[in-house]
């Protein structure tokens, strides 16, 4: 019971920007009952240097959509789908760990694997860690990552501290989410029947032996990457219009869609690459065709979603 009760208190103390041009810190800002809206932290220990990470619960107690605008000119961003933070539970899982200056701990966990929602940029540098712990300081609004940054990570440039404005994407991604999670629902019933034919599956005649194919497992997935460009990409070309917020925000909103959406064909792309256990750095014309194929199956992916910033 007194568990309970603290996972209850943890919740309501840990709490929740960009405008397009500045960003102020709210440092008098008060907590609002969970971690939601957006934190600005001035240098990340990644050495990728300012970003800004807007929370979102999901309705589920402890995770979280999370969108991470990184740059302090040319934007590139993430999205986590379903990011944990839960509490740190002393060794007798009666109370909340607390650092030795009073503030609270919690686990933080990206889950990404063969989920919708991406971590890695353009260069593949993950924007912030899968897997990490934070200090929170309810009395200031502001949390840090533990440990990545060694003995500066409580340094205040490394700090990320609630701002007043969402990221001006925040509801575009929550839609988006949305439609990832279907999207790829149904990539992976399709992918399912490609796997079989490659890898070999059960069915009414029993075990069928698959065939050791691999340049036509490549031209395989590429087609199916290649086929979700012409069909399935373009369906989400309302949710990218229904989103544009009006005024300067909706400039705004028009000048970073572009990094975004090439995020997003990449993550598309990925999820193709993961699923089929694809390593590009693998690709050395083994298999010149289906090597081609997969290029030219990203390069499909990229071209339709950023098709979406001009409809």
């Amino acid at each position: 019971m007194y568990r309970t009760w603290m996972f209850c208190f943890a919740l309501y103390v840990i709490a929740g920007c960009d405008n397009g041009v500045d960003v102020q810190a709210s440092l008098d800002s008060k907590p609002t009952g969970q971690l939601t809206g957006t934190y600005h932290v001035e240098r990340r220990c990644n050495g990728l240097g300012a970003a800004a990470v807007d929370f979102t619960p999901r309705g589920q107690g402890g995770t979280y959509y999370l969108l991470i605008r990184g740059g302090d000119g040319d934007s590139s961003y993430a999205a986590i789908d379903h990011l944990e933070l839960s509490p740190f539970w002393n060794s007798d899982n009666s109370d909340i760990k607390t650092t030795n200056d009073g503030l609270l701990k919690y686990r933080w966990v990206a889950r990404l694997t063969k989920e919708s929602g991406w971590l890695d940029n353009a260069t593949g540098v993950a924007e912030l860690p899968n897997r990490t712990s934070v200090i929170y300081d309810a009395e200031k609004n502001r949390f840090f990552l533990e440990k990545d940054c060694g003995d500066h990570g409580r340094d205040l440039e490394h700090a990320y501290l609630h701002v007043e404005n969402r990221l001006v994407l925040h509801d575009l991604n929550l839609a988006m989410a949305k439609a990832r999670k279907r999207m790829l629902h149904d990539a992976n019933q399709r992918y399912i029947d490609q796997r079989g034919n490659y890898q070999g599956a059960s069915g009414a005649n029993g075990l069928s032996k698959g065939h050791p194919d691999r340049n036509q497992h490549l031209l395989n997935v590429a087609a199916l990457m290649i086929k979700d460009a012409e069909e399935k990409v373009p369906e989400l070309a309302p949710l990218v219009a229904g989103q544009r917020p009006a005024g300067a925000r909706g400039q705004y909103y028009k000048q970073e869609l572009p990094a975004y959406l090439q995020a997003a064909a990449r993550a598309h792309a990925r999820w193709y690459i993961d699923a089929a256990d694809i390593r590009l750095d693998w690709f050395h014309g083994a298999y010149p065709e289906g090597e081609a194929a997969i290029r030219e199956g990203m390069k499909n992916l990229q071209i339709a979603y950023l098709r979406l910033a001009s409809e």
